[in-house]
């Protein structure tokens, strides 16, 4: 979130912090999190988010945020385009996002994998991006596999944007089991994702 923060001073502050975390051997997770009010043009946004993506381990974001992280380097890429540029760079896992269509990550040794989100009744349309990366973040620190990972980011994500509210309703570990085992047992148990690797 700073280096989306709206002043110079903060955004040094923010690549400062990375370049100390990477010399410390710290793994950099960065979610482009896109908000137009928090930048003066298009070329700004392209100019720092490519600069911290290029740095980290996992990026993650929409379609239209790779867009816009890409814009100056080569506008039009596809997500497979996009996935072996950050490969290349420093990635290891990359993300994009969908929204109701889903989303994939693409790991830096060829694999893919690709969810879908949980049916529910949205109240609102924002909280889900952040549900979706605490959830990810949760199985990947828990040793799980993408798919767990994945499926995890994709239930509070559902969760969250069932929601009337935003972090005072981010639900617990126990809460998105519950929710998930429900959710399979009203819509089948590849609701999710069906479980397989594309290549």
């Amino acid at each position: 979130e700073m280096i989306c923060s709206d002043t110079v001073a903060e955004r040094e502050a923010a690549l400062k912090a990375l370049i100390l975390a990477k010399k410390a051997g710290t793994m950099v997770i960065f979610d482009a999190d896109y908000r137009a009010y928090t930048w003066k043009n298009l070329d700004e946004v392209a100019v720092y988010t490519s600069l911290v993506a290029a740095q980290s381990d996992m990026v993650l974001g929409s379609r239209e945020e790779f867009d816009l992280m890409e814009a100056l380097i080569e506008p039009g890429r596809d997500d497979l385009q996009s996935a072996a540029y950050w490969h290349g760079q420093n990635a290891k896992i990359v993300i994009i996002k969908h929204g109701k269509k889903g989303s994939t990550a693409y790991t830096n040794d060829g694999r893919s994998y690709t969810v879908r989100p949980f049916p529910v009744q949205a109240l609102k349309s924002f909280g889900g991006g952040d549900g979706y990366g605490a959830g990810f973040l949760y199985g990947l620190y828990s040793g799980w596999d993408m798919y767990d990972c994945l499926e995890f980011g994709c239930a509070q994500a559902s969760m969250m944007v069932a929601a009337h509210s935003c972090s005072e309703e981010m639900p617990i570990a126990e809460k998105i089991h519950a929710f998930m085992k429900a959710s399979k047992e009203q819509y089948g148990e590849n609701v999710c994702c069906d479980r397989e690797e594309n290549q």
